[in-house]
């Protein structure tokens, strides 16, 4: 007589299975890139590329499923960044916030960024960032971010009651 134990099991192996995929993915960016593939940069990336918003330093200490030293996570999070995998935004609390640059990711540069000027978090917007104003002969344009500041849907202030 068949049970609902398999059909469970299957459920609880799906979530191992994704994540087997995308650590599988990020081994091969990796080795692409002409990297090492540690457990560190896999756990950082995997971590970082689910986050629904840009994460500090903290916030991924805080989270690893493992833990890791801080001079190992600072070395991974710049490696990636300098590999293009990882941007690295740095707010106005001077707080380095980290999100991901997949493959699938339009270029991080290109997009404007909201921050919550309450709990830090920055989130990726849809807006392109406007076009580069011209500037005087010798200088150099680098880039243009476009920083939205203000209050999360979490730490919006609620109206009073009259």
């Amino acid at each position: 007589m068949p049970t609902t134990k398999p059909a469970r099991a299957r459920r609880d192996h799906q979530p191992a299975q994704q994540r087997e995929e995308r650590l599988a993915a990020y081994r091969q960016r990796l080795a692409e890139a002409g990297m090492r593939v540690t457990a560190a940069r896999l756990s950082v990336m995997d971590m970082v590329e689910s986050a629904r918003a840009a994460l500090s330093h903290a916030d991924i200490e805080a989270a690893l499923p493992e833990p890791l030293d801080r001079v190992t996570l600072y070395r991974t999070l710049d490696a990636l960044v300098e590999a293009g995998f990882l941007s690295r935004q740095v707010g106005a609390d001077r707080v380095s916030r980290f999100a991901a640059m997949g493959a699938s990711t339009q270029a991080h540069d290109e997009h404007a960024h909201f921050h919550c000027d309450d709990c830090g978090k920055v989130y990726c917007l849809p807006a392109r960032t406007p076009r580069v104003p011209s500037v005087p002969e010798g200088f150099e344009v680098e880039g243009v971010d476009l920083h939205v500041h203000g209050h999360c849907a979490a730490c919006k202030p609620r109206p009073r009651a009259r």
